[in-house]
């Protein structure tokens, strides 16, 4: 579906909404699911113009005011889920809901730095003068996140009521952020997975300073999980709706276990910093500094598991960190 396509009615009362991104992924799937007597947003999209425009369409095609919206449901802090939730929240009066995990996170977005101090320095990634730095974050997305305070909090296992007998229940799925929340809406079971469950790619899960301690662990946890929840139709945020979530599941946990076989499999040549390993793992181009932080942040979170499951052993020498195969 391009860009300023009709929204499509994926199941009763369900319609999908795909707003278009600056960047890759082109679009972002909200959703638009009817209650009794008002309608429910689930995610936001980026803040542009287009992005508004689109969602604004969204709602006439459906029939639906602005103010119609009673509420606003983020499954995560992220710009292209997050982002548009502060002027939608003005334009409509909705609430708007989100984990408090992620609303920290939504607030430290706008002074964090880009590079995290000496943490990538200490696992081998080679420093760079602060002008060749990636800049902080509130400078790159600029006036693209516009993030609202919630007006209240998603809860695992929380029922979130939208009449006529149907509910949204939250469930907790922490690893791409520490609160992602995937929601299931009853009795017509769809589940709205946001990033956590994507047809097609692998969502990001990775290591930083002031995140979880085991990220990928929560993250196969989180995939686990979902072999249990019940679901006909899966509407993810990149991608098409899809039907087999136990499948998609199974597919991640087996693409991480392969993932970490190959890292281990680097380190029987010797020990290497977690950058050494991410250049060999994801083939990243060591001048593409965006690339080489995220692949080292996704490495950390392999090796960090490794470490838990005894099969890598971590020392620190002069203060930069290196791993071993045992």
């Amino acid at each position: 579906m391009g860009h300023g396509t009709q929204p499509r009615e994926v199941a009763e009362g369900v319609w999908q909404v795909c707003l278009p991104l600056p960047m890759r992924p082109s679009i972002v799937n909200v959703w638009l699911v009817r209650g009794a007597a008002d309608w429910t947003l689930i995610d936001t999209g980026l803040h542009t113009g287009e992005s508004l425009s689109t969602l604004r369409a969204a709602l006439d095609a459906v029939g639906a005011s602005p103010a119609a919206l009673a509420r606003i449901v983020c499954t995560h802090h992220h710009l292209d889920h997050y982002g548009s939730s502060g002027p939608l929240r003005d334009l409509s009066g909705a609430v708007v809901l989100l984990h408090a995990l992620e609303a920290a996170r939504a607030a430290a977005a706008q002074s964090s730095t880009g590079e995290y101090g000496g943490f990538l320095t200490r696992h081998g990634v080679p420093p760079l003068p602060p002008e060749r730095q990636l800049p902080p974050p509130s400078r790159f997305y600029g006036n693209l996140y516009c993030p609202a305070v919630p007006d209240g909090f998603l809860d695992d296992g929380t029922e979130i009521p939208l009449g006529g007998g149907r509910v949204l229940e939250v469930l907790w799925t922490p690893g791409h952020t520490p609160g992602h929340c995937c929601l299931l809406l009853r009795p017509d079971q769809v589940l709205f997975v946001g990033d956590h469950l994507l047809p097609k790619i692998t969502p990001h899960v990775g290591l930083l300073p002031d995140g979880p301690e085991n990220p990928l662990g929560d993250f196969l946890a989180s995939q686990e999980r979902m072999l249990r929840v019940p679901a006909r139709l899966v509407c993810p945020a990149h991608g098409g709706v899809y039907e087999d979530h136990h499948r998609r599941a199974r597919q991640l946990i087996d693409h991480h276990r392969v993932r970490r076989l190959a890292m281990v499999d680097l380190l029987r040549r010797g020990p290497a910093t977690a950058y050494e390993v991410a250049l060999d793992a994801f083939a990243v181009a060591p001048d593409n500094r965006f690339q080489v932080l995220a692949a080292t942040s996704e490495t950390l979170a392999h090796l960090e598991l490794l470490r838990r499951e005894g099969r890598v052993l971590r020392h620190c020498h002069d203060g930069i960190v290196r791993w071993q195969a045992r």
